[in-house]
């Protein structure tokens, strides 16, 4: 009698723990996205929850893109040539390489030899810069170092991926700390910050642990869009709740994929050949 006891019982706890296995896999609980339904584009599956919106207001047009991840490793930058320092591609072909359902140009690194650049944890060099630099972290939380003028590089990047930070980009200038917009300094020397001055932008912020925000304005486009200032970039941001927020590389490189089209309209007509792309 005993055998068939000890049978039943094994059988009973190999199902209890197929039922636990189970409970642990249950899909992420998302939060609610800063986009408003009805979303023009979305995506969702266990590693991504993706809402985008398409917004004309005045004489500019941009997309919000509101990301939540279920892991930080899953905020990647994808390289052109698919390695450090390959060859120029557009942002199509990089992001073609990956497994990615939406893109955005990143800081273009490859187009100067400034700052400490890491991309998806390794270090790919550290020089002098004037920028600002905008940290990922390995939890996924994002931070901007703006004052550079003390700054060893090469203690830097050492510190950096000491600490395992997993990304970071070299542009500027920053937007959002804290859930406020900052008074832009004068040492940042990078791009014009003069309000009159209107651009298309590519922006990236964060709006809680895992959760973020890109904004990218068409410009340049009579009678479509005429660009955004950044002190109007900052207010968009606030608008949708951003804590922190950094400005990226812009002009013709601002574009903005999903699932395999570009869905905003470059202000050059085409894509520009990039050194590489954030991707999700």
């Amino acid at each position: 009698m005993k055998k068939p006891f000890f049978k039943w019982a094994s059988s009973l706890i190999s199902m209890m723990m197929l039922l636990g296995m189970g409970a642990s896999a249950t899909a992420t609980e998302w939060q609610s996205p800063c986009t408003t339904e009805p979303y023009d584009y979305q995506y969702q599956d266990d590693a991504r929850y993706i809402t985008i919106n398409r917004v004309s207001a005045g004489d500019i047009t941009y997309f919000v893109a509101d990301i939540q991840l279920a892991s930080p490793a899953d905020f990647k930058v994808a390289l052109s040539g698919g390695k450090a320092n390959g060859n120029l591609e557009s942002l199509t072909t990089i992001v073609s390489r990956t497994n990615a359902v939406l893109a955005i140009n990143g800081d273009d690194y490859g187009a100067h030899k400034y700052g400490t650049i890491i991309r998806n944890g390794e270090l790919i060099r550290s020089n002098n810069t004037t920028r600002n630099m905008l940290i990922v972290d390995a939890d996924g939380n994002m931070s901007v170092i703006t004052d550079r003028s003390n700054e060893t590089p090469r203690a830097l990047g050492k510190r950096l991926i000491a600490e395992k930070v997993w990304q970071t980009f070299e542009f500027g200038p920053e937007l959002i700390r804290d859930g406020h917009d900052v008074e832009f300094s004068e040492a940042f020397d990078v791009i014009s910050t003069n309000p009159e001055r209107k651009e298309p932008r590519t922006a990236i912020g964060q709006i809680g642990p895992l959760h973020y925000i890109i904004i990218v304005v068409d410009g340049r486009q009579d009678g479509y869009s005429s660009g955004i200032s950044l002190q109007d970039l900052q207010q968009l941001f606030l608008q949708y709740g951003a804590q922190t927020a950094m400005n990226l590389d812009g002009g013709g490189s601002t574009e903005i994929w999903f699932q395999g089209e570009i869905i905003n309209q470059p202000s050059g007509g085409e894509e520009r050949y990039m050194s590489d792309t954030i991707c999700f």
